[in-house]
């Protein structure tokens, strides 16, 4: 039996497709299967697929008729071998010591959930660390971690296959373009904690997975499916709370920081909101957003992002977000001018 199964969700990437096995095929790690989900492919995907499996045993295909990322992601699974299960996209790639390395820090810490970053700069993933370091989250932090850009997604961990068996249901195959990867996350890691009550999650200090920008097709562009974002921001936050029941017991500043991380997708889902016409009527009516405000009322924590959820203004929304990338100048002045008109004397960051 393999150490570890990695599982290819593929559909339609003929040109980029080699490129992503062979990153897979020269891991330094060797004892791994690899499962190439076809999801009903018709640009000769398929038959890139097949030609791996026939000259590498550690390839073997599932052909299926299309349904969806998470379809395939789901069908992958249930055909996993080893105990450990890795995601990758189709148009990514793997770092040559990627399963090394996760699979040795399971190894000394086998309580604990293995993570590692990705990139989107080839200079930085082709700099790969020699010995990287490694970050701890214990239960105290990770509310903190689960608001932050490298948790909400599925093919930066190494997952363990008894608690992929032990959860209900793995991806929703209702939910396409977009969401699928958070909503898996919320409702796995209560299943992990159940598992592993004493463990945390160990994040290796290299980006050992390369998100590949460039690819118009990629089931990960945000752009692929950018309406109703910043609604879908807020359903993030409902998650969140599902995942952690005891989720305004934690430490104050830690509930704030991850306000302050959901806050800013759901202003920038102001500019597509903007680009597609579309109204914000449901976001600034919903329940969701009103509970977040009147937390951080209430507990007088002031974020950056505040000032146009408070006057529910997209304008200064996209126009505060603008100048925070680009002009930080102007957002330090206008971060003041606010904070003195709307929060005077809170705490912020």
């Amino acid at each position: 039996m393999p150490a570890v199964s990695v599982v290819v969700p593929v559909y339609n990437v003929k040109e980029l497709l080699p490129l992503c096995l062979d990153s897979i095929a020269a891991q330094t790690f060797a004892d791994f299967e690899c499962i190439l989900v076809d999801d009903g492919s018709t640009d000769g995907s398929a038959e890139v697929c097949d030609a791996y499996a026939e000259r590498d045993g550690r390839f073997r295909v599932i052909h299926k008729a299309n349904g969806g990322v998470c379809s395939a992601r789901n069908a992958g699974a249930a055909a996993a071998a080893a105990d450990y299960v890795v995601y990758c996209d189709q148009d990514d790639l793997f770092a040559p010591r990627l399963l090394e390395l996760a699979l040795e820090a399971q190894r000394q810490h086998p309580e604990d959930l293995i993570v590692w970053p990705y990139t989107r700069e080839r200079e930085t993933f082709a700099a790969q660390p020699e010995a990287p370091d490694q970050a701890v989250y214990d239960r105290r932090h990770l509310l903190d971690y689960l608001a932050g850009d490298m948790m909400i997604y599925v093919w930066n961990k190494l997952l363990p296959r008894s608690v992929l068996t032990a959860m209900p249901a793995l991806f929703d195959e209702s939910l396409i373009g977009g969401g699928e990867d958070f909503d898996f996350i919320a409702r796995f890691l209560p299943v992990f904690f159940r598992q592993h009550p004493g463990g945390c999650v160990r994040q290796i200090g290299a980006p050992l997975y390369f998100w590949n920008p460039g690819n118009e097709k990629s089931v990960s562009r945000w752009d692929s499916n950018s309406r109703g974002y910043s609604v879908r921001q807020l359903a993030f936050f409902a998650k969140i709370k599902q995942a952690f029941p005891d989720f305004y017991d934690q430490d104050e500043e830690q509930i704030a920081r991850c306000f302050n991380r959901l806050i800013r997708p759901m202003v920038f889902g102001f500019t597509l909101a903007k680009k597609n016409g579309e109204s914000l009527k449901e976001f600034w009516n919903s329940p969701e957003l009103a509970e977040m405000l009147s937390w951080l009322r209430d507990h007088r924590w002031y974020l950056g992002l505040y000032p146009p959820l408070r006057l529910h203004s997209a304008a200064l929304g996209r126009q505060m977000l603008a100048w925070m990338d680009n002009k930080p100048r102007l957002y330090g002045l206008c971060y003041g001018v606010f904070y003195h008109l709307l929060a005077h004397g809170w705490n912020h960051f």
